[in-house]
């Protein structure tokens, strides 16, 4: 009896792990998709002048609240930052990147 037991926990235990990852799939895509649809994207115009700068944005503005990407051209000049609008906006972007000592006016990246 007590193997006829085991065996079904044992049985039931297997059914249960393996039809978990079937139904985590299509949840798993439905957060993914609302997290692709909850980030804007902005760039801002800078005052950046060498690769220290470059490093400087990336090890401090990257790690902002709410920063998904963050992009920076040293020939262009430009800061392109994706980030999701529940957390932060475009003015605490600008106000980051101000505290390290550059400029941030936003413009409409090239295409």
């Amino acid at each position: 009896m007590k193997r006829l037991l085991v065996s079904l926990l044992i049985a039931l235990g297997a059914v249960a792990f393996s039809a978990a990852p079937a139904f985590a799939a299509p949840v798993r895509a439905t957060v993914e998709q609302k997290a692709k649809k909850e980030t804007r994207t902005v760039t801002f115009k800078t005052s950046i002048h060498c690769q220290n700068c470059v490093k400087k944005l990336n090890d401090n503005v990257a790690f902002e609240k709410g920063v998904k990407d963050l992009k920076v051209s040293l020939d262009e000049k430009l800061v392109t930052i994706t980030y999701n609008p529940s957390k932060t906006d475009e003015a605490r972007l600008a106000k980051a990147i101000e505290k390290l000592g550059y400029t941030a006016q936003k413009t409409e990246p090239s295409r």
